[in-house]
């Protein structure tokens, strides 16, 4: 019987997985802007997260530059403003 809270070692395999995968495109569009280094760092945790702990802080900081990210794409296409 597992604890309240933990994960299951598939569910935290497919994390693992689907954050190496994302940053490989987070370090894609970072080089392609040329001055994005927070994404380049972001990338790096996100390809060096083992530990439950480290995941959940790579998410985190996915989720906010996602954000961020998004916000610039959404300023950059509104005509005349």
């Amino acid at each position: 019987m597992m604890e309240i809270g933990t994960k299951s070692p598939t569910s935290f395999e497919q994390r693992c997985l689907i954050l190496n995968a994302a940053a490989h495109s987070v370090r894609q569009r970072s080089i392609r802007g040329g001055e994005d280094i927070e994404g380049w760092r972001l990338s790096r945790l996100m390809r060096d997260a083992c530990t439950d702990t480290q995941v959940k802080l790579a998410e985190r900081k996915y989720g906010v530059w996602l954000q961020a990210a998004s916000g610039k794409i959404l300023r950059n296409c509104q005509p005349g403003i």
